[in-house]
């Protein structure tokens, strides 16, 4: 399966300045399993009408959906369930309400991770 990003500004201005895992990245085992995805935005986003969800190839939710704030106030994160991260591509959609203009943005982008305990 190809990689992928895209974001739409629905109407708004909270667009993403920061990704972890980044977009098309290759994460190995030299790099360990992913414990969380986080995003940051150019505009605080509002916690509780905000979204990340990650999900591996079949569509299955692998995230723990404990989205909370990371080390900014811009930034957003989601930890994973370790036990479901297998060597795979995955997918990261995110819907964030900004706190500064009142506006919507909404996107996703993919990673890969390769591990030899597949």
């Amino acid at each position: 399966m190809g990689n992928y990003t895209s974001f739409v500004a629905v109407s708004g201005h909270a667009i993403p300045i920061a990704f972890k895992p980044r977009p098309d990245q290759i994460v190995n085992s030299t790099t360990s399993i992913p414990d969380k995805i986080s995003i940051t935005f150019n505009e605080r986003p509002v916690l509780d009408a905000s979204t990340i969800r990650v999900t591996d190839s079949n569509g299955t939710r692998i995230d723990n959906n404990d989205l909370k704030l990371g080390d900014s106030e811009k930034e957003l994160t989601v930890s994973l369930n370790a036990s479901k991260v297998v060597s795979g591509d995955y997918f990261v959609e995110w819907f964030v309400f900004s706190k500064d203009d009142g506006l919507i943005t909404k996107g996703s982008y993919s990673f890969s991770y390769a591990s030899d305990r597949s």
